[in-house]
């Protein structure tokens, strides 16, 4: 009999067994905390086609050695301050004392966070645009979040906006900084002396969230 190795077992007040396939391949099972231990093997062996079939499509995705892990207690960034991830049967991401997350999330758990994160940073970005855009009569056409790495922020020369959604992760003081910058663009196209000089009457500590953005930038990332 070809039996499948369980990852891991995690036990609670629920009513039901969840069977998950996480992203980097492991195998997952959420039960009552009354269930044999019997009764949890023979079932994930019934299910033991559907699980070769999710791991083999996790190894093939392949996962950042870096990446975070989707189980209790991992933590993640929002707006500076680090949450620790609790799995729990919610219909979707939560925030108050921890993250919460949904456990049938599990099985697609970074795509579903990064949706998370960028509705966030949707949410937050436009807030302070808004209120930059209040202060320095800057106007933009329209704000967008995009999946980019390798910058923070751009402003189109008809000044539609775009900034990364891992910008959700760092303080509200980097994240101003970004919303000034690329604001900063709309009059100044280039990054003249006079373009730093609207970025500094709006935005005096410009060059401390620029360093910091610098030094931690890599950390946010998930």
């Amino acid at each position: 009999m070809n039996e499948v190795k369980i990852d891991k077992i995690i036990r609670s007040k629920r009513k039901t067994i969840a069977l998950i396939v996480s992203a980097d391949a492991m195998v997952v099972v959420r039960a009552p905390f009354r269930t044999p231990l019997r009764y949890i093997e023979k079932l994930v062996f019934q299910k033991r086609f559907w699980v070769a079939k999710k791991k083999k499509q996790a190894l093939r995705n392949g996962v950042p050695v870096n990446a975070k892990k989707f189980v209790d207690g991992e933590e993640f960034l929002y707006l500076g301050e680090k949450y620790k991830l609790k799995i729990e049967n919610c219909e979707d991401v939560k925030l108050a004392d921890y993250l919460y997350f949904p456990e049938t999330y599990l099985s697609n758990g970074q795509t579903k966070m990064i949706e998370w994160y960028r509705q966030k940073a949707l949410e937050k970005i436009t807030e302070r645009v808004n209120l930059y855009n209040q202060i320095s009569g800057w106007k933009f056409k329209s704000i967008s979040i995009t999946c980019a790495n390798k910058r923070w922020g751009s402003c189109s020369p008809n000044g539609m906006l775009n900034f990364s959604w891992r910008l959700i992760m760092a303080p509200i003081a980097a994240i101003d900084y970004v919303a000034v910058h690329e604001l900063a663009h709309i009059p100044e196209k280039n990054h003249s002396s006079r373009f730093w000089n609207k970025v500094r009457a709006i935005f005096p500590d410009y060059k401390n969230q620029r360093k910091w953005l610098r030094e931690n930038g890599s950390s946010l990332s998930i």
